[in-house]
């Protein structure tokens, strides 16, 4: 009868108590239910206990904080997992932009492609890149617009590339 009677009486508080701690209902009732089985199980080796009513709350502290670490390695392991994928995604979507561009870029015409380079990757100024390839300004602007061009009309599908275009064009 003791059981039962310390089981009635300390549920209620001992689920409060679990709560404070791990802020689920459902959680804190698996919490008290634990460790009240854990009692009569091994209630044998409890009759020695003293004070029943404080190791009850210090395992149903103790069985909570371990319900926490649980739930924390889980989310912390989902968090570690989505932030893994989303560079992964991110690390293929990069790949395959970069791939995209390299294509659309060995598509053009060689002299645009080139000017293209020396202007855009390059950062040369449009005198240095005649002086180097030994034409005038007005074929570098044109070779250049012309690549820009070009490039578009390839790149359509690619709304990204599409908008580092737009900055070069200016």
């Amino acid at each position: 009868m003791y059981y039962k009677e310390l089981f009635y009486s300390l549920y209620p508080r001992l689920v409060s108590y679990s709560y404070s701690f791990v802020k689920d209902n459902f959680l804190a009732e698996e919490v008290v239910e634990n460790v009240m089985l854990q009692l009569w199980e091994n209630r044998l080796k409890f009759e020695k206990i003293i004070d029943v009513k404080s190791y009850l709350y210090t395992m149903t502290r103790n069985g909570s904080l371990l319900i926490i670490k649980k739930e924390k390695k889980v989310v912390e392991l989902n968090d570690e997992l989505a932030h893994e994928t989303l560079d992964f995604d991110f690390n293929i979507v990069k790949e395959e932009l970069y791939a995209t561009l390299i294509d659309a870029l060995n598509s053009l015409p060689e002299k645009c492609k080139e000017v293209f380079e020396l202007s855009c990757i390059e950062g040369l100024k449009y005198r240095d890149i005649a002086e180097q390839l030994n034409i005038s300004i007005n074929t570098v602007k044109s070779q250049r617009a012309r690549a820009i061009e070009l490039l578009k009309v390839k790149l359509k599908n690619h709304s990204e590339l599409l908008f580092l275009l737009l900055f070069l064009s200016k």
